[in-house]
């Protein structure tokens, strides 16, 4: 799934530019990961790098469906689905 532009960044503002994962298998102490990201850092390495991942493959590019993961909690999902 690709999200245009002003999907992203419509969910990076929701998240406040923290990790919006909240999967209970990850073990956030509290309950939500809220790692800080940094914008230029999607897709990229570096500190506070992250990326936008679909909630479902169904319902398309909304910020419904837009989730904001910092790469190591990414990366967990991957391997989840």
């Amino acid at each position: 799934m690709v999200f245009s532009e002003k999907v992203i960044e419509q969910a990076w503002n929701r998240a406040k530019g923290k990790c919006e994962c909240q999967k209970l298998n990850h073990k956030h102490p509290t309950g939500k990961c809220g790692k800080e990201l940094v914008f230029t850092n999607r897709n990229r390495e570096g500190r506070g790098r992250w990326e936008a991942r679909p909630i479902s493959k169904t319902f398309g590019d909304t910020i419904y469906n837009c989730e904001i993961l910092c790469a190591n909690c990414y990366k967990l999902t991957l391997y989840e689905r």
